[in-house]
């Protein structure tokens, strides 16, 4: 009875995940498309997150800009790449991308970073996206950056909300958090920033 109530139930899992693949006209597919070229500049407060610095973003200025990669992995409908040679925006709509860049970031007191970052980019609404970025960085920081920057190797992360507002350009509201996560030892970097920023596609 066992054996046999395993094999029904095996039976009714394939039957369930198999047939709407065989019937829907909705299949997904996922592909690997070249771009043009497309940077994003970002500007904005932040703050340490240390003891002696901790506030309302009140630390100064940091800006960051990336350059992405000439290519991406997305995921659409099926139907939806028969118009993968017309360029809509620097989405082209696509339900879900996920694109390789080099990042490049400043802060005020003379720091900078350099580093290398993924973007997931996933489509929640009509032309509005939800992003999230992670980057292995290494950041060249003054003393006078002390004690929210320490050189060395670091995690940026980005989350943002970003929309087309036409072929070549989109707006992106966000919050970025760099710090070393403890790659190397205790002593490290921690800021937030929050930012805004505008991406220019070729």
């Amino acid at each position: 009875m066992k054996v046999f109530l395993k094999y029904v139930s095996i039976f009714l899992l394939l039957f369930f995940f198999c047939s709407p693949i065989q019937s829907q006209n909705n299949a997904g597919k996922l592909g690997l498309e070249i771009t043009k070229p497309n940077i994003g500049i970002y500007g904005g407060p932040y703050r340490g997150r240390t003891p002696q610095t901790d506030g309302f973003f009140n630390q100064g200025i940091v800006g960051f800009g990336q350059i992405y990669f000439p290519f991406q992995l997305v995921i659409d409908y099926r139907s939806n790449f028969s118009d993968s040679a017309t360029v809509t925006n620097e989405y082209n709509n696509r339900i879900f991308l996920i694109r390789p860049s080099a990042l490049f970031q400043i802060v005020d007191n003379g720091s900078y970073t350099l580093g290398i970052a993924v973007q997931f980019s996933c489509l929640i609404v009509k032309e509005f996206y939800l992003e999230y970025q992670l980057s292995l960085a290494y950041i060249e920081a003054t003393k006078t950056a002390a004690p929210d920057l320490y050189s060395g190797f670091n995690l940026h992360h980005f989350v943002s909300i970003s929309k087309p507002i036409s072929k070549h350009f989109t707006l992106s509201v966000g919050y970025s958090h760099l710090s070393n996560a403890y790659l190397v030892d205790a002593k490290g970097s921690n800021i937030d920033a929050i930012v805004v920023g505008l991406k220019w596609n070729l």
